[in-house]
């Protein structure tokens, strides 16, 4: 095996757990996907891409003229609010006096298909009524009913008019008018409607047009919605089939008038590629959405015909050009209910007829002007009209009829607004004329769980290729960055999946400057939607997955190194432990460090005057503040020896500054025992003893071994080295001079620019050859009690003297200090005592003259 394949199992070997739990994210998140899970979230995004990224294709909202230059091929003619309030009829309108009227006026517009989705499937009531009125009125009867007649000649001269005076039937008027347009080469398209009913032999069967309209030979089309499973109309169906009738296809509204306005051949039938997923009709292809009969509707807009209502006045949307029903049937034979709208608007689009109102006009050169800008000739050239070589949708926009559906621009412009139904099929129709698919990674986002559609592998890939960048993420750096770094990939993955839609793969920088940059309509047959919520889902599983297991296996470790080292070092230590992977075991590592002795003054006249309940409570308070103090300055507690604290600085975590964390601990201490004078004496029942406790603390810096000593089964953390024995050394020996505070030159050379110090002597412990420099800790920098300034200004010179040998100057000045020094009870003597003893010492007896300066310690 090479080193790289060493290397590669080694890494496997320690981060087999995050694979595997990314793996298992991207299999149960993809499992989810297919059951359904987020489907309804996958198509709130989906909508999101239309009423937010991309907007209108067509209307005064649109971003870009790409799709206003070219057109559209839908009118809309709806009965909305102002048909309702114009149309001289109350609802539902006459087929004969309307319907037939609009067909007739469409077909001499010029409209190349019309597509009717209002039903015409049961009689028209108020044709019945007169048909069952002339069938039942006999001659008999009109005696009876009219007394004045007694002539029954009369009577029956009634009866044989009163078909002549009764309108005809609606239906064979409407029937009429669809025969007379597909005469003149307009195709009419009728609603049908596959009904099912359980109860029934076959339970499904057609609702077709009444028999009047179906001898017209009309064109049918089923207009059974296909909706989402949140209630929105997003698809659209090519066909239907009833479950006794499999193999015919009965196609849709939408199809239909696709397929008249295309020339499609009568014998063609859809047929389904279901590798490419694509829909042969004729000579045009349909993409499919999944297996299914359906494909996804690029909606071109918002509804058509809705307005804003605020201040603004905003016009209506226009998605399609939309007229009122009002307007189309708006002639010099139509009278409107309000005559001051009756403009007779439908006449000049009609050849051969002109507007009253433009004939009112007196002056013939105004006339002329006007009938020139209003586009009629002399012969109404019908290339003008706005129905001319168009696919006129018909329905209807009311309220009250409640035909309205659920768009992906249900929420365009922050508004909740309802598309009537008769758009959904302009939509549909308009997107198969311009072979605006939308192409889907996949084939589909939703509803995998069916005997149709296969989970598709494309959407796996991309669940597995977003899950694993957040692992090679979480290999890398901290999970806090780590985290940042994710959302920063998803706010990029989301901008792409956004920017696919609308052609154009950086969307996402472009958005947030839409001043600079221009954001351009996709192109037709550009829009590309990938799955967006299971990819990021994935993510956030896998990093939820894998930060819980590293969390927990690092309270493991931390546990671990807890109750190894916890009773001696801080959970900071611990933590940075943790962070550079150092694991107790046996072995010491070499390294430069500073020891920390400490011992209480008097200890054994604690011990002779305190009974031993007292004296734990005591020492337990002591050792308590004190071993505080110390972890708060990241000290390694080494051991309690009694009253001693014995620890050390620098390991086993690397600290900056140890020399200087020492020597802060000790003033720390110092000032935390002085509290704890002032506790005990306010206490009572403590002996004069502990009122005036003292302990005393040695320092010293320099190369240790620190590291686990003892046996496999039992281990300390502790320290050894010359270092450490002159630390202990000079603790005890601080009691020679009367000082607390007993720091090595070591350790005072790196921080004497932060503290104020007095250099007390140049001594030799005992059991070391080599003399060192001690010195005395006062204080921070510039930090000095009343007259300690000058007590070390006087000890000082004294020192200098002393080092020179002239002894008697030196007496002067060290009686000089010893009147500053403090003076306290239970202290035993003080530096400049003991210089003044030694300097009387040094007067009768002269030491030699090759003399170093150094004192030699007798005692430990």
């Amino acid at each position: 095996m090479n080193s790289f394949q060493m290397q590669i199992s080694k890494y496997f070997k320690n981060n087999w757990v995050p694979w595997l739990i990314t793996t298992v994210a991207v299999i149960v998140v993809s499992v989810f996907q297919w059951i359904g899970v987020f489907d309804t979230l996958e198509l709130k995004m989906y909508d999101y891409r239309f009423n937010t990224v991309r907007g209108p294709l067509t209307g005064w909202t649109a971003s870009d003229s790409t799709y206003i230059s070219s057109g559209t091929d839908i009118v809309l003619v709806e009965v909305d609010d102002e048909a309702w309030r114009l149309v001289p009829e109350e609802w539902p309108y006459p087929r004969g006096g309307i319907w037939a009227k609009v067909i007739r006026n469409l077909y001499k517009a010029g409209a190349k298909v019309i597509v009717f989705d209002i039903q015409f499937d049961s009689p028209e009531n108020r044709s019945e009524i007169f048909k069952d009125l002339i069938q039942t009125t006999t001659a008999d009867y009109i005696l009876n009913q009219v007394p004045s007649l007694r002539d029954s000649s009369q009577a029956k001269y009634i009866e044989n008019s009163l078909p002549k005076l009764i309108p005809r039937h609606g239906d064979d008027m409407l029937g009429e008018a669809v025969a007379e347009a597909q005469l003149f080469g307009t195709t009419v398209i009728m609603p049908a409607k596959m009904v099912t009913e359980p109860t029934s032999a076959p339970p499904q069967y057609i609702s077709y047009p009444v028999k009047q309209i179906m001898d017209a030979n009309p064109e049918l089309g089923l207009i059974n919605d296909q909706m989402d499973l949140d209630g929105f109309s997003r698809r659209y169906s090519l066909f239907d089939v009833m479950a006794h009738e499999p193999d015919k296809y009965y196609l849709t509204l939408g199809v239909k008038a696709f397929k008249a306005f295309e020339g499609i051949s009568d014998s063609a039938k859809p047929y389904f590629d279901s590798e490419n997923l694509i829909w042969t009709y004729g000579n045009r292809t349909i993409k499919a959405y999944g297996q299914g009969n359906s494909f996804l509707v690029n909606y071109y807009g918002p509804p058509s015909g809705y307005k804003v209502r605020d201040q603004r006045n905003l016009p209506a949307w226009a998605t399609f050009p939309k007229y009122s029903l009002a307007y189309i049937i708006d002639t010099d034979d139509v009278t409107l209910r309000d005559p001051m709208e009756d403009l007779d608007w439908m006449s000049q689009f009609l050849p051969g007829e002109v507007p009253e109102w433009i004939l009112a006009i007196e002056n013939d050169a105004e006339r002329q002007e006007m009938m020139e800008a209003m586009g009629i000739g002399e012969e109404n050239d019908v290339s003008n009209s706005p129905f001319y070589n168009k696919i006129v949708v018909i329905g209807t926009s009311v309220e009250v009829h409640h035909d309205y559906k659920q768009t992906p621009f249900y929420n365009y412009a922050g508004i909740q607004q309802l598309t009537p139904g008769m758009e959904t099929h302009a939509n549909a129709i308009q997107t198969m004329i311009d072979d605006n698919y939308i192409n889907v990674m996949g084939g589909g986002l939703t509803e995998f769980f069916n005997e149709f559609n296969k989970y598709p592998l494309s959407h796996l890939l991309l669940i597995a290729l977003l899950s694993f960048i957040a692992l090679m993420i979480l290999q890398f750096v901290n999970p806090v960055i780590a985290g940042f770094l994710i959302i920063f990939v998803c706010t990029i993955y989301f901008a792409i999946g956004c920017g696919l839609f609308v052609g154009d793969i950086f969307w996402g920088i472009k958005s947030f400057a839409p001043s600079i940059f221009k954001i351009n309509l996709p192109k037709v047959g550009e829009s590309y939607i990938i799955p967006i919520v299971p990819p990021l889902v994935s993510v956030g599983v896998t990093y939820i997955g894998i930060v819980l297991y590293d969390f927990i296996i690092e309270q493991q470790d931390k546990k671990y190194l807890k109750n190894t080292f916890g009773a001696y070092i801080s959970p900071d230590l611990i933590d940075q432990m943790y962070e550079d992977k150092q694991e107790p075991k046996l072995g010491g590592q070499a390294g430069y460090h500073t020891a920390f002795f400490s011992d209480i003054q008097s200890f054994s006249s604690f011990s002779e005057i305190l009974e031993p309940e007292k004296m734990v409570s005591l020492m337990n308070e002591y050792l308590t503040e004190m071993t505080s103090i110390l972890l708060n300055h990241n000290g390694t507690l080494d051991k309690y020896i009694g009253d001693a604290i014995v620890a050390f600085y620098g390991a086993p975590v690397a600290l900056e500054n140890h020399e200087y964390h020492a020597c802060m601990t000790a003033l720390e201490m110092d000032r935390k025992l002085n509290e704890l004078r002032v506790k005990w004496k306010s206490e009572g029942g403590w002996p004069k003893l502990v009122h005036n406790v003292r302990h005393r603390v040695g320092l010293n810096s320099g190369e240790m071994v620190t590291g686990n000593m003892g046996s496999s089964m039992r281990m300390n953390y502790t320290m050894m080295g010359d270092t450490v024995n002159l630390a202990a050394r000079l603790e005890p020996a601080a009691k020679q001079y009367g000082v607390y505070t007993f720091v090595a030159e070591n350790t005072y050379k790196v921080v004497k620019d932060q503290f104020e110090w007095r250099l007390l002597d140049f001594i030799r412990v005992k059991g070391k050859n080599k003399p060192v420099k001690v010195y005395e800790l006062f204080s921070e920098k510039n930090n000095l009690a009343n007259n300690q300034s000058d007590l070390i200004n006087a000890f000082n010179n004294g020192l200098d003297l002393y080092f020179k040998g002239e002894w008697s100057l030196a007496l002067k000045k060290f009686n000089e200090a010893a009147k500053l020094e403090e003076d306290f009870e239970y202290r035993p003597t003080t530096p400049s005592k003991i210089y003044v003893e030694r300097c009387e010492a040094f007067k009768k007896s002269p030491p030699e003259k090759d003399w170093d300066g150094v004192w030699t310690m007798n005692t430990k």
